[in-house]
């Protein structure tokens, strides 16, 4: 709290005025405890007298005394209910004691009495957005700012507050004018840094946190904001040099390790990686800060470890997510309004996939809406999914109470998470619950954690009714595989080998997921299958050029000549598809194995091996390979899958079979049958949504006994 004037009052007598004046002086000493009893000592003798109850109250807040504070404050509140500064100091003790609706009722009352009072708009703006509340925090913050306006702080709560509200632009103009005002401040820096990270700007964000780090070289969360900006720029050795200072710096801050691991992971940088993955086991163990779900998906291979993880971070969203808003009970008639919430339906793996189910949803019985909180990116699959939905709605600006309110007022019965805990999630939203059911699917291969979502979507080999201790939601398992393919994907011309970087006559050994997803264990086999055919080439995709360097060095050091390893980068789905139809073999990794890239494999006519454990993220290729007929590539150990691989490697003709039964079967592979599978899918919800209008609580879903 902060000392201020104060409406004057008579004092009862000399004595008392001695013992007020001696209490300022002894709090100015800093001898607060001093202070209090000379204090206390005035109201109970004088207890009419406002002013030594609001300054009793002023010196119980500097001691932390907050129980004590607001109870002065109280009193003098009641004596003189019109002075706004002791509303303002009564609304900051509730704050601090947790009495989030009791300290924006004084707020109100302090900036009603008296309009220009910045500090009480700044604090109340504050609790608004404790509270989810961000449209009220932006309004306080404008209001803050403009009583205020040579004022950086001022400025900057604004641009946090619109920040928090996905409003990255106002964010960036409000922050530029704070760095301005006081360019001195680092956490002005940082913040703008971070609005310019939120709109792509990474070398400005990047050059805004230098400048905070000219300021204040030891700040770890400039550190970390520097790495975590460097590694969406995909610049992975500034990236982990960043990070690693910032953990070092402040080892207890877990997003820096969380990141830290998994930009060590896209790099393929597997020097201390192991540590760094005991250390956040230690954390998670511990009951410690929560790492994000998605690092475990690739750090571990234990479904009990994921759940642990998922279950941390669900709680923390609940937590932090602010009021749910009210939804309806449901009522039985009409078509079931399902809601899609996604930050990818553009040029993504999750639209390739997705797309023509939309197409195929049964609009007699079912009113589809997307809610996009992703961007145009001026792709051909975006004009495809606005024409395939009934309604399109593109949230990326809203809040995330913003979202949910418009979500709840469109009346949706399921709310699908298309994204879950993956890149641009807006885990807010959902945790919000503004649909009367809630459902995980497709785009996170896991669990959201327990009081998140209903129900998640899978099959059989992704998510056996025995797996299900390791979800927070109940278990729907489709038959055949949990996975849509959109069969209308295009395939290109295949262009020669060569034209690839490719030897015309090579085996081609290829796989085409994420860096990260690659470990040591796994690149062993691959190695010592390419020390078994000396014809064969390891054909890999770049995610980071850094890791191309490292994985080469990795191959040297197991006696496989560099050159062996050629390089793929992103291109057109249609022609890399075309692409990879010139592979003879796809190696996949784990314990995160390949999803889209697998059933892209598929599509093209390449044979898929994988390794399935107990986790989802690592059984995906496996339901994929099973809804094909291939279940033999399916192993279920590391030394089976080497088996297996060196046999099909040096069984070139059990190979050129494989392929052709998969050319064969391809088209009338249920993995492959939209419309079985659109058929399927549309079961589990109007099951869902029966049990929902019987007011049943949500229940596992096995659609798999009849396999379609």
């Amino acid at each position: 709290m902060s000392e201020s004037s104060h409406s004057t009052a008579q004092f009862l007598d000399p004595e008392n005025a001695a013992r007020v004046k001696r209490a300022g002086e002894l709090h100015r000493a800093r001898r607060l405890g001093e202070a209090a009893e000379l204090l206390e000592q005035v109201t109970r003798e004088a207890p009419q007298f406002a002013r030594a109850w609001f300054l009793l109250g002023f010196v119980e807040g500097d001691r932390s005394r907050f129980e004590q504070a607001a109870r002065a404050l109280e009193r003098a509140a009641g004596l003189t209910p019109a002075d706004a500064e002791t509303q303002y100091l009564l609304a900051m003790a509730y704050t601090r004691l947790g009495r989030l609706d009791d300290a924006v009722r004084c707020y109100r009352e302090a900036v009603r009495l008296a309009p220009g009072h910045a500090a009480a708009h700044t604090e109340l703006g504050l609790v608004y957005q404790a509270q989810g509340d961000l449209e009220q925090a932006v309004r306080q913050q404008r209001l803050a700012a403009a009583a205020a306006p040579g004022s950086g702080g001022a400025h900057n709560n604004l641009g946090v507050a619109l920040r928090a509200a996905n409003r990255a632009d106002e964010a960036v103009e409000a922050l530029r004018t704070a760095v301005r005002l006081e360019p001195g401040r680092d956490k002005h820096h940082l913040n703008l840094g971070l609005a310019l990270k939120d709109r792509g700007a990474y070398d400005e964000a990047i050059a805004a946190y230098h400048k905070g780090l000219e300021l204040a070289p030891q700040s770890a969360a400039l550190h970390a904001a520097l790495g975590a900006t460097y590694a969406v720029a995909q610049k992975s050795a500034q990236a982990i040099a960043s990070l690693t200072q910032a953990f070092a710096l402040d080892p207890a801050n877990a997003g820096a390790l969380g990141r830290l691991i998994r930009e060590k992971a896209q790099a393929c940088d597997w020097n201390g990686l192991e540590q760094l993955g005991e250390e956040a086991r230690r954390r998670l163990d511990s009951g410690a800060a929560a790492i994000h779900p998605f690092v475990w998906l690739s750090l571990s291979d234990s479904a009990a470890v994921q759940r642990r993880a998922a279950d941390r971070w669900a709680a923390y969203l609940v937590r932090t997510a602010g009021p749910r808003p009210q939804v309806p009970e449901p009522e039985r008639g009409g078509r079931i309004r399902l809601g899609y919430l996604s930050a990818d339906l553009r040029e993504h793996a999750v639209a390739y996939l997705v797309a023509e189910v939309i197409e195929l949803h049964d609009r007699g019985g079912f009113e589809v809406v997307a809610y996009s909180s992703g961007p145009d990116d001026g792709g051909t699959m975006r004009p495809r999914l606005m024409r395939a939905f009934d309604r399109f709605v593109d949230i990326s600006g809203e809040s995330d109470g913003a979202a949910a309110r418009r979500i709840r007022g469109d009346g949706i019965d399921i709310l699908v998470d298309l994204t879950g805990y993956t890149q641009s999630a807006r885990s807010g939203v959902v945790a919000l619950r503004p649909a009367p059911l809630i459902v995980n699917y497709l785009g996170y291969p896991g669990t959201l954690g327990e009081g998140i979502a209903d129900y998640v979507i899978g099959d059989p080999t992704i998510t056996p009714l025995d797996a299900a201790p390791h979800y927070g939601e109940k278990l729907v398992l489709l038959p055949d595989s949990y996975q849509p393919n959109d069969r209308q994907r295009p395939i290109g011309v295949p262009a020669p080998r060569g034209e690839l970087g490719l030897p015309e006559q090579a085996l081609v050994l290829c796989c085409f997921n994420q860096n990260y997803k690659i470990g040591p264990a796994v690149l062993d086999v691959w190695c010592e299958a390419l020390r078994a055919a000396p014809d064969a080439v390891l054909w890999l995709f770049e995610a980071r050029p850094l890791a191309m360097e490292n994985l080469r060095r990795e191959l040297g050091a197991r006696g496989v000549d560099p050159a062996r390893m050629v390089t793929a980068g992103r291109m057109p789905q249609a022609q890399h598809l075309a692409r990879v139809s010139r592979a003879d073999l796809f190696l996949d990794t784990y314990p995160y194995c390949g999803h889209t890239t697998a059933s892209d494999a598929l599509w093209a006519g390449v044979p898929v091996v994988t390794l399935a454990g107990e986790t989802f993220a690592s059984r995906v290729a496996a339901s994929l390979l099973r809804a094909t007929g291939l279940e033999e590539l399916v192993t279920h150990s590391l030394p089976a899958y080497r088996a297996l691989i060196l046999e099909l490697v040096a069984d070139r003709a059990r190979l050129a079979a494989l392929r052709a039964r998969l050319a064969a079967n391809r088209l009338s592979a249920p993995l492959f049958d939209s419309a079985r599978y659109t058929n399927n899918l549309e079961r589990a919800y109007r099951e869902m949504w029966e049990r929902r209008l019987a007011a049943l609580p949500p229940e596992h879903i096995d659609l798999s006994a009849g396999r379609g």
